[in-house]
């Protein structure tokens, strides 16, 4: 099985093997060393700023988007959203249940977001700012330095979500003055399914976090990071995850976090001109994420490749859901573990079977 899939994405070896040992009871000061370890790491691969709070949440990516809004925010608070595909949508139907304030900057699929327009919204009130790093729905990467820009400029607390750009796209929380960041443990971390982590910015923790009344038991904020300065977690945390987060960070600082982003960038950059000098499948013009590759099917037959794939030779690339399911999937690249050789035969299979993809005989 070889998964170009945007979480979970194929582990390391190491790993692997942490993943298949025994769990051990947590709430021992070992246990909490590792915990301690774990949050000091993190906050070095992703810059966090000084005195920033970790919360270690055993939940999935939108539990952690849930619980950062509903502890940050509040009805007094007017939000802009930029919402360029399922994920953008997911912070609005968040803020909708919540019955938060909110501006939604809405996209077509296929549309770029144009920077400029944020000066559209300088003078309406603005106090926060949700955004994905990557719509893992579309594969588009926002620019993250003139949205970090605008929110400083303009008072905004900037809440990232960086699940599927983490390890993939420089994210860098200190740089972008952001508020909070959230990242999850199966995407660039390549560990399983199951742990999400909030980085809160101390002056947004004092500010709003603990400030705010948060009608949640699980999701609350100020317990987490109380039980952290003990390393541990208010609930029975997802162990083995833990375990292999630790790991996966030493190699990961051992080896210098700059040779992961650069091996998905090579992975990234080759596939996509492998992709155009031997299929006709096109890739769409904005701005793409690292992380992966949508890939535009002109006679609407993406379902079709995915299945292709799935089942004659255990390969498993991304369907997209709603409108644009008929014509377009996603390969991602967020894995290590895949190598150039693996891009060769996923392009050839595609080129191959290119008449299920456009009716055409590829000749290339």
């Amino acid at each position: 099985m070889k998964l170009f899939t945007p979480g979970p994405i194929m582990m390391d070896p190491e790993t692997i093997i942490e993943a298949g040992r025994q769990s051990q009871y947590f709430r021992t000061p070992e246990f909490s060393q590792i915990v301690n370890d774990c949050a000091e790491m993190l906050g070095e691969v992703l810059n966090v700023p000084d005195n920033a709070k970790m919360v270690f949440l055993t939940a999935s990516g939108t539990a952690a988007m849930e619980a950062a809004v509903i502890n940050i925010f509040t009805e007094r608070d007017k939000i802009l959203i930029i919402n360029g595909g399922s994920f953008g949508e997911r912070f609005k139907q968040i803020c909708e249940i919540h019955r938060l304030n909110f501006v939604s900057i809405d996209l077509e699929w296929n549309e770029p977001f144009a920077p400029e327009i944020l000066t559209d919204y300088i003078h309406f009130g603005f106090t926060g700012m949700l955004v994905n790093v990557c719509e893992t729905s579309t594969g588009q990467k926002y620019p993250m330095e003139t949205i970090a820009e605008f929110c400083k400029e303009n008072n905004i607390c900037l809440v990232i979500d960086a699940i599927s750009s983490f390890l993939c796209d420089s994210v860098r929380m200190k740089a972008l003055s952001a508020g909070a960041v959230i990242i999850s443990s199966q995407k660039g971390l390549a560990l399983q399914p199951g742990m999400s982590f909030i980085a809160v910015s101390e002056e947004v923790y004092r500010e709003r976090c603990e400030q705010n009344e948060v009608r949640s038991l699980y999701f609350r904020f100020t317990d987490y990071v109380n039980d952290m300065a003990r390393g541990q977690t208010p609930y029975s945390p997802a162990v083995s995850i833990i375990n292999q987060l630790y790991y996966k960070l030493d190699r990961i600082l051992s080896e210098g976090m700059w040779a992961q982003i650069y091996h998905i960038v090579t992975l990234a950059s080759y596939f996509r001109e492998q992709l155009a000098e031997k299929t006709r499948l096109t890739v769409p013009a904005y701005p793409l994420s690292n992380c992966l590759t949508p890939v535009y099917c002109e006679k609407n037959n993406a379902l079709k490749i995915v299945e292709v794939l799935r089942d004659r030779y255990d390969i498993y690339v991304t369907p997209c859901s709603g409108s644009i399911s008929p014509f377009l999937f996603r390969v991602a690249h967020m894995s290590r573990q895949l190598s150039i050789g693996d891009i060769d035969e996923l392009v050839e299979l595609l080129r191959f079977h290119s008449a299920l993809l456009t009716g055409k005989n590829d000749s290339k």
